[in-house]
């Protein structure tokens, strides 16, 4: 049997080279371009603007068929072959798999203003006449990008085999978790828009994973196509604006049953919107908060998943290989809720997670007076030994110790650290639900402070203040560290608690603490050791041993802050903690003279405690009334 050979064929100016050459590499077979074969009368009678005549090109068609067949593997040609009558030269003696590039004159015809081609533009409009579309192979829209072309031949010329998962987005997390999803042997399709900063990205990671279980594409709609039915599409892209945008693309291309996975930080009330929209199409939709970072995506992160219970069970034998294991043998993949349930517990998950800095920060400005990094990092690694081990702590420690030029790396990071909206969304979901989670809000408030660098530096050189650097005890440091952690985690599980309520989510909070394991920044000997004190507790405070260890650790956080206020270091969560403790253990607060003073100036009524509960009552607390 002869060979195939495969001629891509359109007027001049379709990008019948470009897509030819690319196409032959692809395939491993030699590019021809059938320019090169025209008599020199012919390209002569072209050059001073005359069009061929069949007469003029009949032996230029002769000296091609008669190439091709020569062709010991086959090969691809570039051959306009406008006409019927010449793609049956071509075809004679020959196996030709034809390749059709559609375009409309004008846009053509700019494309060939911008070439140095021998065949001048105004000869375009004798071509289109003369075209006579074939109604057979492979007809191809040029306004596609290039790789996109060639990606449609190939699918057409090569079954390709449909995708168990797609991933919308090839940044840090999203190619992270591609490459996961291939190592546990499924098939993956990706997709990423072509721009001229991210041209290399799909054709870049299709060489470096070099998989027959990875499809490449810059167009969404072969990318669709290439997905198992129902189709599951992970989009990994900002939050806000671009998942809109590209939900809105991707509606007429997803048939119903179809499922799409937002993996961003999004807002939960936008989750629980989008939810409902696609309801309206056919289309679920779950929210999903993905935690690890670029080495958990790659190795195994962790899952909170929001959305109907139905398609998370359809979704889940995809995840379930990918994610990371817990302590106790089970993957760190759990189901939080309906609608929006996943992506809350991740902004809560990272409001917690701003506290944790923050307090490791805290700690590094107590101990940086008197100790250098390399101490600091041996304090860091006896914590992480005995009882405190965290993802956290080990990655400060290894910041501690990295060296530039023989200098430790730390000491030239500017001193403003930035955010994103999942902290900010944290500390306003617990003003709304009114739960008191200061230690989140006050890490929040502590990074804008940070970037009031200008501002600092100057108030800082009008000081006439002496700060005393303290020798710190680093257990009882260590204690008061641990008090802060708890207390931080008992205020975002329930800020957790109080919203899953309010939304009908009946969120397993035990189930969250295990999900956060492994995986996850948030992963920790603290959040395992809460996991079966969660499920006999529902508020952590309440816990006979939890309880113990805070009142235990009082007298070192109070002295930890004395220490720190003589140094004049600022430690905003330490504070909130303490004055959180102080407040939750006070019977006889002071709230007592702001609900008077709330009803001296706006009549809005107090309870009494001579009095029964529920019954309010108003006073005229003006002297002169």
């Amino acid at each position: 049997m002869k060979p195939v050979s495969y001629i891509v064929m359109g007027v001049s100016g379709s990008g019948k080279t470009s897509v030819g050459k690319l196409l032959a590499q692809k395939l491993k077979l030699p590019f021809y371009d059938a320019d090169d074969f025209h008599p020199t009368s012919n390209i002569k009678k072209m050059r001073e603007g005359n069009p061929l005549t069949d007469e003029d090109r009949m032996p230029w068609l002769e000296i091609l068929q008669r190439e091709i067949s020569t062709w010991e593997h086959g090969g691809v040609l570039a051959c306009s072959a406008l006409k019927e009558s010449y793609r049956e030269v071509l075809q004679s003696k020959n196996n030709i798999k034809w390749i059709y590039l559609k375009g409309n004159a004008k846009l053509i015809s700019e494309r060939m203003a911008q070439r140095d081609h021998f065949m001048k533009p105004e000869m375009l409009d004798s071509q289109f006449e003369a075209l006579e579309e074939p109604n057979y192979g492979i007809h191809l829209d040029i306004t596609n990008p290039l790789d996109s072309l060639v990606s449609e031949i190939l699918s057409n010329l090569i079954p390709m085999n449909l995708s168990n998962i797609g991933i919308i987005g090839m940044g840090v997390m999203g190619k992270s978790l591609a490459k996961n999803a291939l190592s546990k042997g499924l098939s993956v399709s990706v997709y990423n828009r072509l721009t001229p900063e991210e041209a290399g990205i799909i054709p870049d990671l299709i060489s470096e994973v070099n998989s027959p279980k990875l499809n490449g594409f810059t167009s969404l709609e072969p990318f669709i196509s290439s997905l198992a039915e129902p189709a599951i599409v992970l989009m990994m892209i900002p939050a806000g604006e671009p998942i809109d945008a590209c939900i809105e693309t991707l509606i007429p291309l997803l048939h119903k049953g179809a499922i799409l996975i937002d993996g961003g930080n999004s807002f939960y009330k936008d989750t629980q919107r989008r939810e409902q929209s696609l309801k309206l199409h056919g289309i679920e939709y779950l929210g999903m908060g993905v935690s690890g970072g670029e080495q958990g995506a790659l190795h195994g992160p962790s899952f909170m998943v929001g959305g109907s219970f139905e398609a998370y069970t359809k979704v889940k034998e995809l995840l379930d290989p990918i994610s990371a294991q817990d302590p106790f043998g089970y993957k760190c993949l759990g189901y939080m809720g309906a609608d929006g349930a996943g992506h809350y517990v991740k902004t809560i998950h990272n409001g917690i997670e701003y506290a944790e800095m923050q307090l490791l920060a805290e700690v590094y400005a107590l101990l940086k007076p008197s100790l250098n990094n390399e101490e600091i990092a041996e304090v860091f690694k006896e914590w992480n030994e005995h009882g405190l081990g965290s993802f956290l702590l080990e990655t400060t420690i290894e910041i501690l110790l990295k060296k530039e030029d023989n200098q430790y790396l730390l000491d030239f990071v500017l001193d403003q650290a930035s955010s994103k909206g999942t902290g900010t969304w944290s500390s306003i979901s617990a003003l709304e639900m009114g739960v008191p989670a200061n230690l989140l809000i006050e890490a929040v408030i502590a990074r804008s402070i940070s970037n009031l660098n200008p501002l600092r530096t100057k108030l800082s050189k009008s000081l006439d203040t002496v700060s005393y650097a303290s020798t710190i005890d680093t257990e009882m440091l260590k204690e008061a560290y641990q008090f802060a952690r708890i207390l931080n985690h008992q205020q975002g599980l329930s800020l957790i608690a109080a919203t899953s309520e309010k939304e009908n989510w009946n969120i397993d909070l035990s189930e969250v603490l295990r999900v956060w394991t492994n995986g996850c920044i948030l992963r920790s000997e603290l959040v395992v050791w809460l996991i079966p004190l969660m499920k006999e507790q529902n508020n952590l405070l309440t816990h006979p041993e939890i309880f113990t260890i805070l009142k235990q650790s009082e007298v070192s956080v109070v002295e930890i802050i004395h220490q720190g206020m003589e140094q004049r270091t600022p430690l905003p969560c330490f504070s909130s903690a303490l004055n959180y403790w102080y407040g939750i253990t006070t019977k006889d607060s002071s709230a007592s003279l702001i609900q008077a003073q709330r009803d001296a100036f706006g009549a809005h009524g107090y309870q009494r405690t001579d009095k029964g509960q529920g019954e309010w009552f108003t006073s005229q607390w003006n002297s002169n009334g």
